[in-house]
């Protein structure tokens, strides 16, 4: 395998492949394609999913393809009747048959407006050496939110499909993702992953920097997004009560401030009178519940301690935002 076209890969044992879906990136994937090429360690294949783009996307990967003998540009059509989510996630699960023969140990995927710190895989993979159970980690990302840059808020347990790293056998366990309407699909994964027995976990102290504000990747405004992400907690199944304690909590720690938990709860509303059919199953929405509620003990002193230093794993006591 080569990395440069005519230039050996970097001596390296951990085998991982990388799976990006893109529409309409053109903007930003220049910088993550920067990224990977410049990682410590490097994929031994990068499938970058072309979801529909009409911009300049497929030229400015192509240009890439040409050098480096690991990146692979695949153009999908795009169903009609698929929402931005669905068809991104259908994109994911298009690339992955084309690396699913292949021999290697995790799995990672990556949004097309991520850019990478170079040591961000390498160290993401010394996470998994460390914790046999640890099924999904990531790092956390840096987002330009108002004219400054901000760290997004993220739950110790959740790990944003934007910078995902799956062990092989956790997500062959869990079937991969759910391509759900609305978004979610990387929490819908985290949760079917715990059910099994695997641990989820994000490392804050390994960031990279996301090109746009979350939630916004179909054309939407930050608020509209945050409106977003409220409907998609109802559409997974979070329960009410944690979700109202949730958006509290934001109101007064995320970005605009008041307004964002607010407008997150009320699309939790509009999902809850919508009658939105739930896509995750039964017993996964029964396990989230029970996750939920040990967690809101825990917050009101009903439980062990939540809070925990930065730096520990995640086989000691968990923290959840």
């Amino acid at each position: 395998m080569l990395s440069r076209k005519g230039l050996p890969l970097r001596k390296q044992t951990t085998r991982y492949v990388i799976i990006t879906p893109a529409y309409n990136e053109g903007g930003f994937i220049r910088e993550t394609i920067e990224g990977v090429i410049s990682q410590t360690i490097v994929p031994i294949k990068w499938v970058i999913m072309d979801d529909g783009s009409t911009d300049s996307t497929a030229e400015i990967v192509k240009q890439y393809e040409k050098d480096y003998e690991f990146i692979e540009y695949c153009k999908r059509v795009r169903e009609a009747d698929q929402s931005y989510y669905e068809s991104n996630v259908c994109a994911i699960l298009e690339g992955y048959e084309r690396v699913k023969k292949l021999n290697f140990d995790y799995l990672a995927i990556l949004d097309a407006d991520i850019k990478l710190c170079k040591n961000y895989y390498e160290e993401i993979f010394k996470r998994f050496e460390a914790n046999e159970s640890l099924g999904i980690a990531t790092g956390t990302y840096i987002e330009d939110i108002g004219g400054s840059l901000k760290e997004a808020l993220i739950d110790r347990r959740s790990t944003p499909k934007a910078l995902q790293v799956f062990k092989r056998n956790c997500y062959e366990q869990i079937g991969g993702y759910i391509p759900f309407r609305h978004g979610g699909e990387d929490a819908g994964a985290e949760i079917l992953a715990r059910m099994h027995g695997w641990k989820t976990w994000s490392f804050p102290e390994i960031k990279a920097f996301h090109q746009k504000p979350v939630g916004t990747g179909d054309g939407r405004s930050l608020l509209r997004g945050k409106f977003s992400l409220g409907f998609r907690e109802y559409s997974l199944g979070t329960h009410p009560v944690f979700m109202a304690a949730k958006c509290l909590r934001r109101c007064f720690i995320e970005y605009p401030y008041f307004t964002s938990g607010l407008t997150r709860f009320l699309g939790f509303i509009c999902g809850y009178f919508s009658g939105e059919k739930r896509q995750l199953p039964r017993n996964a929405i029964r396990f989230l519940r029970q996750e939920q509620w040990s967690r809101l003990l825990r917050c009101v002193g009903l439980g062990p301690s939540m809070w925990r230093p930065v730096n520990s794993s995640p086989e000691e006591n968990e923290v959840g935002q």
